[in-house]
C-alpha cells in the first residue's frame, strides 16, 4: 500500500485469500498482441467517455512546501500523485 498501513498482508493476500495481482506493461501488450491491446484501450477510452474513469487528480504543494511533501511521502501519508506547481 502506497499510503498509510495496510489492512491485509501480502502473506494473506497470496495464501490466505489467494488473490494474485498481475500488472500490465502497454509497451509490451502493443508488441505482442496489438489487436488486444486495441481493445483494452477501445475498453479504457469508453469508460472515460461514460464518466466511469477520469483523470487522477494530484495534492499541489507550494514549491515551499516541498520538504513537507517529501516528509508525507517518506510517512507513507500520501495517495496518489503529488505535484509542486507555483
Amino acid at each position: 500500500m502506497a499510503g498509510g498501513e495496510a489492512a491485509i498482508t501480502n502473506w494473506e493476500l497470496v495464501y490466505k485469500h489467494q488473490l494474485h495481482l498481475i500488472g500490465l506493461n502497454t509497451g509490451t501488450l502493443i508488441l505482442a498482441a496489438p489487436q488486444i491491446f486495441g481493445e483494452v484501450m477501445g475498453q479504457l477510452f469508453s469508460l472515460l467517455a461514460a464518466g466511469v474513469l477520469g483523470p487522477g487528480r494530484p495534492t499541489v504543494y507550494e514549491p515551499a512546501e516541498g520538504p513537507k511533501a517529501l516528509a508525507e511521502l517518506e510517512a507513507r501519508a500520501t495517495m496518489g500523485k503529488l505535484a509542486l506547481l507555483p
